[in-house]
């Protein structure tokens, strides 16, 4: 169902129109839409809301909190008016590729486009559950993901990228739909041992509706891990991300991670416990575009 408080507008509308429309709904001064920022730490006028809502600026990057902010307190889907900024001329972040935040890139932007370009940032992550599940030969063979999603433009797929261990055969990897969509096309770049699938939905979404589907991702590869990152373009993503080693394969020491970029220097690197059955996991309540991860030696 599309939510009720979702404005009715084109997915082509600009920022200022559907901020416009969602300040209406919610029947909020901008006065009082200050103070509740200002209660959440973030400051803005309401001179620099005005022009917003009339189109005569549009945020800018250093305004991306706020604006993520604005989208909880007007209780519109993650992204939907984030997705609208126009890009600045002069950000260099403007002209970046899909994928920017991992170091394959290039190589999945290849796949992208032997795929569906312009499905991509269609959706936006709302909650995503992943576990991921090590052998006794120390490789990361399998993992389960249960995400949430919210369109921002109208969608009837989701696409779903992996890379492998340095090294690994793609045609090792394998995507398979559980429930809530079904299997679409595979594309693999054996140069980066990467995969970029689709997910199909049984409909088309429109600008706020939601989609829950289940999914795995299996690596028959067999190489050892030591880490797992999951990227995020965009933030704002509700994340939990379980590691399950084997008994017979145990790390002796396990870290946190969170980078700006896949090969990028941490940003965090906390110390995690093992629990006795030999799980771990780290949970970001709105991850940050970048990557969340967890790492781990063996010796």
């Amino acid at each position: 169902m599309i939510d009720s408080t979702v404005p009715v507008v084109t997915p082509e509308a600009p920022f200022a129109d559907a901020l416009r429309q969602a300040i209406a709904r919610r029947g909020l001064a901008l006065n009082r839409i200050r103070t509740h920022l200002a209660d959440r730490g973030l400051n803005v006028g309401v001179a620099t809301l005005s022009t917003w809502q009339s189109g005569r600026r549009v945020p800018r990057e250093d305004s991306l909190a706020i604006v993520t902010a604005l989208e909880d307190l007007l209780e519109v889907p993650p992204g939907w008016l984030t997705v609208r900024i126009p890009p600045s001329r002069t950000d260099p972040s403007a002209t970046l590729q899909p994928y920017a935040v991992v170091d394959y890139a290039e190589a999945l932007t290849r796949l992208l486009d032997r795929l569906r370009r312009d499905a991509h940032g269609r959706l936006r992550n709302v909650t995503v559950l992943e576990e991921v599940r090590l052998g006794p030969d120390r490789s990361a063979h399998r993992r389960r993901v249960t995400q949430s999603v919210v369109a921002v433009q109208p969608v009837d797929r989701l696409i779903i990228a992996h890379q492998g261990e340095p090294g690994c055969d793609a045609e090792q990897l394998t995507l398979r739909a559980l429930s809530g969509c079904r299997t679409g096309r595979i594309a693999r770049s054996p140069e980066a041992g990467a995969l970029l699938g689709e997910l199909l939905l049984d409909r088309v979404l429109a600008v706020g509706e939601t989609a829950v589907v289940h999914y795995e991702v299996e690596d028959r590869s067999g190489l050892p891990a030591t880490e797992y990152q999951r990227f995020s373009e965009w933030g704002g993503m509700h994340y939990v991300l379980e590691v399950q080693f084997d008994r017979a394969a145990l790390p002796v020491r396990v870290h946190e991670i969170r980078r700006c970029h896949t090969s990028g220097p941490n940003l965090v690197h906390r110390e995690l416990m093992l629990t006795p059955d030999g799980r771990v996991h780290v949970i970001e309540a709105s991850a940050d575009p970048g990557t969340v991860g967890i790492e781990w030696e063996w010796d």
